[in-house]
């Protein structure tokens, strides 16, 4: 019932009634007597204004995770490596515990 509350409080387009229902939240939390549930709403409670500022700007993560994508991207670039399967290829063999520090012993 806390999640689905919690997932009903990002859903909120008012500010004023974010901050009512995130205090609710924590109070409930916190009087539900769980361990877990009580740290995670001490800890969370210092965070209400960016929780209830959800509400005025709702935030995507989809346009954070493409853009840390196209960073990659660009890094694979900046060492040359246009190919997907060259730039893995070379990830797993420099994997292998031979190739990463090989035997210093002569034949």
């Amino acid at each position: 019932a806390m999640k689905e509350e919690m997932c009903r409080l990002y859903e909120l387009t008012d500010y004023q009634q974010s901050v009512t229902g995130w205090t609710k939240w924590f109070q409930a939390a916190k009087e539900s007597e769980i361990p877990t549930l009580v740290r995670f709403a001490v800890r969370k409670e210092k965070r209400l204004p960016g929780l209830a500022a959800h509400a005025i700007h709702p935030i995507s993560t989809g346009k954070l995770e493409g853009f840390n994508n196209k960073i990659k991207v660009a890094k694979r670039i900046g060492y040359g490596y246009r190919d997907d399967d060259f730039f893995f290829t070379l990830i797993r063999y420099l994997s292998i515990p031979s190739v990463r520090s090989p035997s210093h012993k002569k034949s």
